[in-house]
């Protein structure tokens, strides 16, 4: 099947194929050169070496070196041609200039020597002259083709470049607005804590608390604090995610004071497993919210973390959990004030954990010992520890 070659219109390409041929023609004829005058012209005339001999071979290689500059026309002709007819062009070019350097190098070779016999001889010296540029056309035809090879090597190079900078600017692009989303979703707890926070130091000035409402507000400035020094988008390790639930709790527990007790179930392996920031504070919040406050004997809030292994092996994953012990039904009404929800909790939760893991995550809830159980199944990013992990269970009263 005939095949075309890419054209060459690169400027910088014709330059490069420039210097490429002038680099050809002095290499390849002046190694002509030299290999003639040694299997040739010296050996063959070792024992009586004419005068005129060296002169001659240089003379019939410069014939041939100009020669040459006249097939080079005529192979880029021929070039954009198919490969059948540009085979045929090169073959007939060939062999004419090879004919033509031959009666060039009899001719020159019976003025110096005056033997007249020798056109009987044509056959073998034309064989010769057409082997020499047979060679000569091969390695014009390989540089072209290297050349060739090289900038579509070269324009792939640029493409591949080109689509690479484009997938970088769309994965910024995309951490871009995804580091925005979590940003907004991050901060979006704050007013939602807020919310609640004021709420019930508005409950604690209405009941002339004011001692209380007054230490809650304390503690509400330490947290807003806390939090806003930590960046949203960056995770933290579950030890400081575990501070900062307990930092919230020691807000509410100035109101709640010994109704409110917590339990953490946290392997000390897993201390520095990497969570996003204020992750289970809104389920404590909501613990606080729908369990503790609603029953006026109190209860107890438990969070727990323990490393599960997922379908596929080797590949741990860590649960958070967080347990309340349910309030009472024969007391809804308890602490009415300031239960209103906004339903940002649970809600923003779930979408920061998307964004952060995709479908790589679950968050689930059910009834247990007549509370609420939110469980959370992440990955599990933990820096290398040694073996030995003890589980730390601690009661904050």
């Amino acid at each position: 099947m005939a095949q075309t070659p890419p054209q060459q219109t690169d400027p910088s390409v014709r330059l490069h194929s420039q210097r490429w041929f002038w680099k050809l023609q002095l290499i390849s004829w002046l190694g002509i050169l030299v290999v003639t005058f040694l299997s040739l012209t010296f050996w063959h005339s070792s024992v009586e070496w004419p005068r005129f001999e060296p002169g001659n071979t240089l003379f019939q290689c410069s014939v041939a070196f100009l020669l040459s500059l006249l097939l080079r026309p005529i192979f880029d002709i021929a070039w954009e041609t198919p490969i059948a007819l540009r085979t045929f062009l090169y073959l007939v070019a060939v062999a004419v200039i090879a004919g033509i350097w031959t009666l060039v190098r009899m001719e020159m070779y019976i003025r110096l020597t005056g033997e007249h016999s020798l056109w009987s001889e044509f056959g073998g010296w034309y064989y010769a002259s057409l082997f020499v540029f047979l060679f000569w056309s091969a390695l014009y035809c390989g540089v072209k083709y290297y050349l060739l090879l090289e900038h579509e090597h070269q324009k792939m190079l640029e493409v591949a470049a080109v689509h690479e900078r484009e997938q970088i600017r769309r994965l910024h692009a995309e951490a871009v607005a995804k580091e925005a989303q979590l940003k907004m979703l991050r901060y979006q707890l704050n007013p939602h804590f807020l919310f609640n926070t004021l709420n019930s130091i508005n409950a604690l000035i209405r009941f002339e608390q004011a001692g209380e409402a007054r230490d809650m507000v304390v503690r509400l400035s330490q947290f807003l604090r806390h939090s806003l020094t930590e960046d949203p988008v960056q995770k933290v390790s579950l030890e400081q995610e575990i501070n900062a639930v307990l930092l919230y709790l020691e807000i509410e527990k100035t109101r709640f004071a010994d109704r409110l007790q917590v339990e953490l179930e946290i392997p000390d392996a897993l201390k520095n497993a990497r969570v996003p920031s204020m992750l289970l504070q809104p389920l404590a919040e909501n613990a606080v919210k729908y369990a503790i406050a609603l029953n006026e004997s109190g209860g107890v809030i438990k969070i727990g973390a323990r490393q599960i292994e997922a379908d596929q092996p080797g590949d741990p994953r860590l649960e958070l959990r967080v347990c309340d012990s349910g309030s009472c039904e024969d007391n809804p009404g308890a602490d009415a004030p300031g239960q209103a929800s906004t339903g940002v909790g649970l809600a923003n939760v779930r979408e920061r954990l998307s964004t952060l893991y995709s479908n790589n995550y679950s968050l689930s809830q059910e009834q247990k010992d007549g509370g609420m159980l939110v469980r959370i199944s992440l990955p599990l990013e933990l820096p290398a520890t040694g073996a030995g992990a003890t589980t730390r269970r601690e009661v904050v009263a």
